[in-house]
């Protein structure tokens, strides 16, 4: 959080999603957890899903402690066809489906030298296919009523490529396959008034990267623009701000939040 506890996401207007039916991926922790948080703090019904059973069960209770909507939480495996079934299934006792945002990922930090195909295919399976076809039955149901709004998180490894502190070729393929994907989709689907972008997160200090010391995080913020890496709130807001009202001209974007990781 920042210097006063206040997540970045309460910047927004009192009860924006009031009513609304929210799918959040990879809800268990980081950026999934506060998106789910922020959703529920704003009137939604979220639907929040992950594979860490214990996680997402804290983070059920503290949806329900921020706000009064129906919440629920389902234990799942998105890279296997049975995963996103048992989600939807969740999803559909609402009713619509208002808003999707994508966190579910794994993330490694091997020499391309050492990447075997099973490690290249776990990864694909989690970042990339979890994310296609969760969007394909978000789609499914949100073009039938002309609305919604989905936000696939990639990363900026998917835009500059891997082999860096935090990031493998792998993982920085899966994530270029992840902005692909919401491209894919924005042209398909066009003027059917269902929104789809990309968030493109940079350097986080988040539980996807658990394994970096504390030394490495504080190199790899001193190196960024603005000097710090970024936090899982600050991430939430910015899928926050792309699913609400004031995004409804921002189209097939990738939308980088990142500390200046990325700029020109």
């Amino acid at each position: 959080m920042n210097d006063t506890n206040t997540p970045a996401w309460a910047a927004f207007a009192p009860e924006m999603f009031s009513g609304r039916t929210a799918l959040v991926t990879g809800a268990a922790g980081g950026m999934g957890e506060q998106t789910a948080l922020a959703f529920a703090s704003y009137g939604a019904h979220v639907v929040a899903t992950d594979r860490d059973t214990d996680g997402l069960q804290e983070t059920l209770r503290r949806c329900r402690e921020a706000g009064g909507g129906r919440h629920t939480a389902v234990t799942a495996d998105l890279a296997a066809p049975e995963g996103i079934a048992e989600v939807f299934a969740a999803v559909d006792r609402y009713g619509d489906l208002d808003h999707v945002v994508t966190c579910a990922a794994l993330i490694t930090a091997e020499s391309a030298l050492d990447i075997d195909r099973a490690h290249w295919q776990k990864l694909f399976d989690v970042n990339v296919a979890g994310t296609f076809f969760v969007l394909q039955e978000a789609y499914r149901r949100m073009l039938t009523r002309g609305s919604g709004t989905v936000v696939a998180v990639g990363s900026d490894a998917g835009k500059r490529g891997g082999g860096g502190l935090i990031a493998d070729a792998a993982y920085a393929a899966s994530k270029a396959s992840v902005l692909s994907v919401v491209k894919s989709f924005a042209r398909e689907f066009a003027g059917t008034g269902v929104r789809v972008n990309a968030l493109t997160p940079g350097p986080s200090d988040t539980p996807l990267h658990t394994g970096v010391s504390q030394d490495l995080k504080e190199k790899i913020g001193a190196g960024l623009p603005i000097g710090r890496m970024g936090r899982a709130d600050e991430l939430a807001a910015a899928a926050l701000f792309l699913s609400g009202p004031g995004a409804a001209f921002v189209y097939g974007a990738s939308f980088n939040v990142d500390g200046g990781s990325m700029f020109e």
